[in-house]
């Protein structure tokens, strides 16, 4: 690495975002990108040509204000710039992995868009859905035709109270009515047959 002392280092690093940087910054980060690339090439060759992109990163990180004032202890200038190089590694390795994951849709000359729209499924029912509902509103239909409390609670909207007055009969009688409605036409709902 370099022989400059630790506490250099830092001064250099800061001098980055100066108007005047240090004339020794060019070497200290290619002394940082030189162990960074080496390093990369032992321990994330998998990555092939990525690691140069984490290399940028993490040279941007280290004359980062914000990173710079994170540092607590000088003399571990190195070990903290090489934990940066690290996590922009990950980040890197982590880019690729999504990218990896990626799908493409279609062909070359096919719009993506176009093929989803053809490939998803509608939120129109199908036809045979539409038959589907039709008959359970017939099965429905036809339970509640032959009971005129159901008529006058799901048709007409009445509540139970008034059901009660018209038919004169008690409120308790018109609610075990209803709940027997409610459990018949599951009942049949769930047999279509």
């Amino acid at each position: 690495m370099l022989t400059v002392p630790p506490e250099a280092i830092l001064t250099i690093l800061r001098s980055a975002r100066t108007a005047a940087p240090d004339p020794r910054l060019d070497q200290v980060l290619r002394a940082f990108q030189h162990d960074w690339e080496a390093l990369g090439r032992r321990r994330y060759s998998t990555l092939g040509d990525a690691v140069q992109d984490a290399t940028q990163a993490a040279l941007l990180k280290i004359i980062s204000p914000q990173k710079l004032a994170g540092l607590q202890d000088t003399s571990r200038i190195h070990a903290w710039a090489r934990s940066i190089f690290v996590h922009a590694v990950m980040d890197v390795a982590r880019d690729l992995r999504r990218h990896r994951g990626t799908v493409l849709v279609g062909g070359a000359d096919e719009d993506p868009e176009q093929v989803l729209r053809e490939r998803l499924a509608s939120l129109e029912p199908t036809p045979e859905e539409q038959v589907s509902g039709r008959e359970r509103l017939a099965l429905v239909a036809r339970c509640i035709e032959r009971l005129e409390i159901a008529k006058l609670r799901f048709i007409e909207g009445l509540g139970e109270k008034e059901i009660a007055e018209r038919l004169d009969l008690s409120r308790d009688g018109v609610a075990g009515q209803l709940k027997r409605i409610r459990k018949a036409i599951r009942n049949v709902l769930e047999d279509p047959e």
